[in-house]
């Protein structure tokens, strides 16, 4: 789908579907590419005249949050999160003084914000092109927040878990669910939060003192869902870490148990042995109190071995 949005030279908004239904001279042009079609992509070309680079960029394989500088033109690459699989769609920026082109293979709902809130806005006159592009930013980034929460709340309620009847092995198996929850979204952010940071301190477009102080809102809260993010990454990797120590502090308790009882029985199994062997000739073989004799012995080792082991607190 393709809609067009412009402003004249008398500050007046209109729209229409196709830029080539525009009725007068644009003062400022955005058309939204929403799930095109492979008839609407060659707009790009055609109408615009994009630089080839820059179309394949969109149209083809997804790429990392990023910027390009051609001759008339500025070709940004942003990533929002869908809403309902946490993974990443791209949405792409053509931009000049002029134009604006935002170019996106998925619905996206922050574009639908920001184009409510240019058909709503009160005074045209102050609309421009790097307007669109920092309030779709802004939308985008905003929109991290609700999955880093969620997120933050999930880790938060593993100690809640802990108190539960719920098995180690299901705990961990969660744990890691949730670190490669994390993993996919700080994938998203960090490049973005790259991307707007570059454009704070680099040379690629010029910002007034009022862009400045909105680019800044968003890169504070980059910054500080990256700080969530790696917060939670750490202390996911410290719930891991210690029920993998609880699970082998069980393990080593148990092995002590069972080599304590074996190290009980050798001796008694050797005795056994002895007097199980199939020879006429033996001592104490044809004693009257042999079996006896026999019990009292093993039941001496076995007991002084129990409070040898106890003495030293190994049970």
């Amino acid at each position: 789908m393709i809609r067009t949005l412009y402003i004249d030279i008398n500050n007046e908004l209109k729209i229409c579907e196709s830029p080539y239904e525009m009725t007068s001279e644009p003062r400022l042009l955005w058309v939204d590419m929403s799930e095109p079609t492979l008839h609407e992509n060659l707009l790009l070309s055609q109408f615009f005249h994009f630089h080839p680079l820059s179309i394949e960029d969109a149209v083809s394989v997804r790429q990392r949050p990023k910027y390009k500088e051609y001759d008339d033109y500025l070709f940004y690459v942003f990533h929002a999160i869908d809403l309902n699989t946490m993974k990443p769609e791209e949405i792409d920026v053509f931009i000049n003084d002029i134009l604006v082109v935002t170019y996106h293979k998925e619905h996206s709902e922050e574009v639908d914000k920001v184009w409510n809130m240019m058909i709503h806005k009160k005074d045209n006159s102050k609309a421009s092109t790097s307007e669109i592009m920092f309030l779709t930013l802004d939308a985008i980034v905003d929109n991290y927040f609700p999955f880093v929460y969620e997120l933050e709340d999930k880790v938060f309620s593993f100690e809640d878990r802990h108190s539960v009847d719920i098995s180690t092995e299901v705990l961990i198996e969660e744990t890691f669910d949730l670190r490669e929850d994390l993993l996919l979204i700080r994938r998203t952010v960090l490049p973005m939060r790259d991307l707007v940071y570059r454009l704070l301190e680099g040379r690629i477009m010029s910002l007034s003192k009022k862009q400045k102080i909105f680019l800044h809102h968003i890169n504070d809260h980059l910054i500080k869902q990256v700080e969530m993010i790696e917060s939670s990454r750490e202390m996911t990797a410290d719930i891991r870490d210690n029920y993998i120590s609880l699970n082998s502090f069980k393990m080593n308790n148990i092995m002590k148990i069972l080599t304590i009882y074996s190290v009980i029985f050798m001796p008694l199994t050797l005795l056994a042995g002895i007097y199980g062997m199939n020879f006429d000739v033996m001592p104490e073989l044809h004693w009257k109190y042999g079996y006896l004799g026999v019990w009292i012995v093993m039941l001496v080792i076995t007991f002084g071995m129990i409070l040898y082991f106890r003495r030293k607190n190994w049970f």
